[in-house]
């Protein structure tokens, strides 16, 4: 599974230099030679090499979409997320507030997890909550609005 959402990730990824191409070997010589001059400038600074954990957000990314999780998939959603260590204990007891909002809701509907966090981050704010529950719903709000930055945007066909 995270290899297959890992080829997705690098399947969105564009080399400027394949962009242009026509055919399919031509864009493999594009790519190869990108590759190696990658690898010739990684000793640079400017080199940009995505770190583990942007990998594994857009892996996760890829598979949930956050702002219109399925309430039935939520379970899975969090499973996830420890399964690669992206969730903290303390973002973990914020999680809490996603998995309240699905009461009362059919096994067909979704939830929108970040609209739900962003309004507690707000909220907590506002009332004034205990220092370690604005950092919990801190942290779970930054990793939201990650995981909604990587999801994967459709191609519009022309």
């Amino acid at each position: 599974m995270l290899l297959s959402a890992l080829s997705n990730y690098l399947q969105h990824q564009h080399a400027s230099t394949a962009a242009n191409a026509d055919t399919d070997a031509v864009k493999v010589d594009a790519v190869a030679s990108t590759d190696t001059k990658a690898t010739e400038d990684n000793a640079s600074p400017a080199a940009y090499v995505p770190s583990n954990r942007a990998v594994l957000v857009s892996a996760v990314a890829s598979e949930f979409n956050i702002q219109a999780l399925p309430v039935n998939e939520v379970g899975g959603f969090q499973a996830r997320l420890q399964q690669y260590g992206l969730l903290s204990d303390q973002a973990l007891n914020a999680l809490a507030l996603v998995n309240t909002a699905r009461e009362g809701l059919a096994e067909d509907d979704t939830i929108d997890a970040l609209g739900i966090i962003d309004q507690a981050k707000t909220k907590f704010d506002e009332l004034g909550a205990s220092y370690s529950q604005r950092k919990q719903v801190s942290q779970l709000h930054t990793l939201f609005s990650n995981l909604a930055s990587a999801r994967p945007v459709a191609k519009m066909v022309s």
